[in-house]
């Protein structure tokens, strides 16, 4: 199964990875449509060129882990872990639409089949397949195109933001 990931150093690759399951109460979707944040995606390129200390001073709560990591475990355990942070890739993505291919036996809200949106940067990832937790998962309206389902994310942080002011 192909997924985009990107390097702390800002290369983007199109990686072979294990296809995934269903989560527990969750379900597997087969990725129709997923799209690109041109705001939050290219701040992450951008911050990924980035040396250290700029990476440092625009993400202070990743100073304040390493920081936390370091008094609990100490400060060669901190460095490990920011070392394996900058030279893992991460997969991109958090806004897409797909099919429902994989539901586990404790979900009761969707079926095989079932067209959905789904959400979550921890999960609605730029790859054929997802694993999505129930929550963050919704059925798309039968007069709803899945391409547009697929911005649902994307517009509810935006509606979010626009409430705020």
């Amino acid at each position: 199964m192909k997924q985009i990931a990107q390097y702390q150093d800002g290369r983007l690759e199109v990686q072979e990875v294990p296809r995934p399951t269903a989560p527990p109460g969750g379900v597997l979707v087969r990725t129709t449509h997923s799209v690109i944040s041109i705001g939050t995606e290219k701040m992450k390129v951008e911050q990924a060129r980035m040396n250290l200390l700029q990476k440092a001073r625009a993400r202070p709560d990743q100073v304040r882990k390493v920081l936390d990591t370091a008094r609990t475990l100490g400060w060669r355990s901190a460095l490990e872990k920011v070392r394996n942070r900058l030279e893992s890739p991460t997969p991109l993505g958090y806004s897409l639409a797909g099919i429902v291919e994989e539901v586990d036996p404790a979900n009761t809200r969707f079926r095989v089949g079932d067209r959905v949106a789904c959400t979550g940067a921890e999960c609605a990832f730029h790859a054929e397949f997802v694993s999505i937790p129930d929550l963050l998962t919704a059925r798309i309206p039968e007069n709803v195109e899945s391409w547009q389902a697929a911005y649902t994310a994307l517009c509810a942080i935006r509606d979010a933001g626009s409430a705020a002011n």
